[in-house]
């Protein structure tokens, strides 16, 4: 690997970890700022498009977290691999858990295509997928997976 490809590797884990940090903390303006203008973003049963119906998403998902008192949580990552496409564009893969104030309560993959842009790695699609859940999980009616 030279040093082109590892800088892009730790740029892209960096992007990764950043998505988390800003959605565990609230910090909606940051964790929007990580997708580019026209980026799609899909969990089980939304297909949204557009940095203004993603920022509506996060603020939505996170009241309704916060409403069924699952917060303060933290996402955990595992399993992170990235196949870089060029010098500006990769994929990756990632596998995470969501432990809120209970302990663990779901659990998923996130599946992205990425960019490079003047500011720096964005996401261009992300596929937020929850596998599975703890029993009564709030997870469920919050977001639409009966």
């Amino acid at each position: 690997m030279d040093d082109s490809e590892l800088r892009l590797r730790v740029a892209i884990g960096d992007l990764l970890a950043s998505y988390q940090f800003f959605a565990d903390t609230g910090r909606l303006d940051e964790l929007v700022g990580l997708f580019t203008p026209d980026a799609e973003f899909r969990t089980n049963t939304e297909h949204l498009v557009g940095r203004e119906s993603i920022r509506e998403f996060f603020a939505r998902t996170g009241a309704a977290f916060a409403a069924v008192k699952l917060l303060p949580g933290r996402h955990h990552l595992a399993s992170v691999k990235v196949t870089p496409d060029g010098e500006t564009r990769a994929r990756t893969y990632a596998c995470f858990q969501f432990i809120g104030v209970g302990g663990l309560d779901h659990w998923g993959t996130y599946r992205d295509t990425v960019v490079h842009t003047p500011d720096g790695w964005r996401f261009a699609a992300r596929k937020a997928t929850v596998e599975g859940h703890v029993p009564d999980s709030p997870v469920v009616r919050l977001l639409g997976l009966d």
